[in-house]
């Protein structure tokens, strides 16, 4: 097997040399049954903490695997934040999954006044943020944070003074890429509005706010889980100038 096709998991504990670690039925499966490896051969492991290290499966009866190299040391990652509207469960997934191979840091849900969805499932998300790591060579997962109101987002961002760069739809405002070329740092969060967009009320109260700058993100009227992915690929392209 090449060493790029080699499987890779995120666990949920301290990994360290020689460290023997009991795993899921499911990572079992998914070693053993999916990817066909069998006792004594090796694939990758993560925690978000203790970087990258080699393992291999010692027992696949007792659901033992053991590290035994480091391949990469965990470093700073600098990250956007993603505050988003909860969305239908099928285009949430998508959203989740791309955003997470692009590198976002945290995922913020929000509810607003249009909000058709009050509650996520977060265990779900947090599988599909799993899978995502896994298969993107992230060594880290993104924060998925609680559920939060639009007024609560505005308070920590004036708090923190961060720049949060607003979505919308008015074809008046500035182009995102005008904003990068301007204005651009690592603490950025970007919001995205729910699918029947934010309410005049809403709209009015983010523009007052100094920390916040609105922007548009095409000439068309974009979907919720298509903006997000748009506004932290343009992200990632300017981080990498």
């Amino acid at each position: 097997m090449k060493y790029k096709n080699i499987p890779r998991l995120y666990l949920d504990k301290g990994l360290k040399k020689n460290e023997i670690i009991e795993i899921s039925i499911k990572d079992k499966h998914y070693l053993c049954n999916v990817m066909r490896l069998k006792e004594g051969d090796s694939f990758k492991v993560f925690n978000g903490f203790d970087g990258e290290w080699q393992a291999i499966i010692l027992s696949s009866k007792k659901n033992t695997v053991k590290c035994y190299k480091q391949i990469k040391v965990q470093e700073n990652f600098y990250g956007p934040s993603l505050y988003f509207s909860i969305i239908k469960s099928n285009n949430l997934k998508w959203m989740i999954e791309k955003v997470t191979e692009l590198g976002v840091k945290k995922l913020i849900p929000v509810i607003t006044e249009r909000t058709n969805l009050k509650t996520i499932n977060r265990k779900k998300i947090l599988a599909h943020i799993k899978e995502a790591s896994e298969v993107s060579e992230r060594i880290e997962l993104p924060n998925l944070q609680e559920t939060k109101t639009l007024k609560k987002v505005i308070e920590e961002i004036n708090l923190d003074k961060s720049t949060l760069i607003f979505c919308n739809e008015n074809r008046d405002d500035k182009s995102l890429f005008d904003v990068f070329r301007n204005r651009f740092g690592k603490k950025i969060s970007f919001l995205i509005g729910p699918e029947g967009g934010f309410t005049i009320k809403e709209l009015e109260t983010l523009k007052n706010e100094k920390n916040i700058i609105p922007v548009k993100l095409d000439e068309r009227i974009l979907r919720a889980d298509t903006a997000a992915i748009l506004a932290i690929s343009a992200y990632k392209c300017y981080n990498l100038l």
